[in-house]
């Protein structure tokens, strides 16, 4: 029998974006899926989309959390297939195909695949894919692999688990803890998903969410005792960052107020960010304004 596949799903308040989610695992020609939402109380119509697609949803829960990964560790318990996926309620799944082509990659005995995604400014809907092979020592250093890119035996998901005192990170620490005990990740180099850039950990450095991210970091390798290169390394991305996006931006604003006359504003965003704009076939996509059959 062929694998099956356990995507999670976290939600809070996600009815503006949750429909192309669900829309994008409904339509998927391999059926072997079984999906779990983790709901913190929503308050909108998330609940009354969730019905909607009772047809692929396996199972929901309904309850007050104390965030994103206590959510998260209630769906690996749930979980009853060969792999566990996560996707975010404002992401979606690149095509209908997608699991047709990981289930192939599945026939190795692999504990965690690699892959692409692609990234979509959710105002100016422009994408750029964002792709890494990284190896022990890349990721010992801070960088991290595409969350909804990521496939990973049950088994080892229930081993590990997601440290939920962390708000941003545990994901990362989750892979951190994997690697330092001697686990491997495969890499495949065609994208699987669509992200959007307004999740949790998307804000820019300044946000409270950088500022939080860092802290947990600094924590992180204090508690697992990391040689003092790799927190210099991580210190090193972050304000090699922090320099290149105020750069960037900075041009930007100035280029859009010059140009604005013009009307070429959003084509200097586009050529500044190396990004085109977002073109895709799914039935629906709010960056397209389709809105299904």
């Amino acid at each position: 029998m062929k694998p099956k596949i356990s995507i999670i799903i976290a939600t809070l308040n996600s009815g503006k974006t949750l429909k192309q989610t669900l829309d994008s695992i409904r339509h998927q020609t391999y059926k072997n899926i079984e999906l779990i939402i983790i709901d913190g109380l929503s308050s909108d119509n998330t609940l009354d989309l969730i019905k909607e697609y009772s047809d692929v949803v396996t199972k929901c829960i309904s309850e007050r959390d104390n965030g994103i990964y206590e959510a998260f560790n209630k769906g690996i318990t749930l979980a009853t297939g060969d792999y566990i996926g996560f996707i975010g309620s404002d992401d979606c799944y690149l095509n209908y195909n997608v699991f047709e082509s990981i289930i192939n990659d599945f026939i190795d005995d692999i504990d965690m695949i690699s892959y692409p995604i692609v990234c979509i400014d959710e105002y100016y809907k422009n994408e750029y894919i964002f792709f890494y092979t990284l190896d022990k020592e890349d990721i010992l250093t801070g960088k991290m692999l595409p969350h909804p890119g990521l496939f990973v035996k049950t088994k080892i998901m229930k081993k590990y688990m997601f440290n939920d005192k962390n708000k941003i990170i545990s994901d990362y620490e989750f892979l951190l803890r994997y690697l330092i005990d001697g686990g491997v990740v495969k890499f495949r180099d065609y994208p699987v998903a669509y992200f959007s850039n307004s999740g949790v950990s998307s804000g820019n450095f300044n946000s409270e969410s950088w500022k939080c991210e860092i802290s947990e970091h600094l924590t992180l390798y204090k508690s697992l005792k990391l040689e003092q290169k790799y927190l210099f390394g991580y210190l090193n991305q972050v304000f090699k960052y922090e320099e290149r996006e105020n750069t960037k931006y900075l041009i930007i604003l100035l280029m859009k107020n010059l140009l604005k006359k013009f009307k070429l504003a959003e084509i200097v965003k586009i050529l500044l960010g190396i990004k085109k704009k977002h073109k895709c076939n799914l039935k629906y996509c709010r960056w397209c304004g389709r809105y299904g059959e």
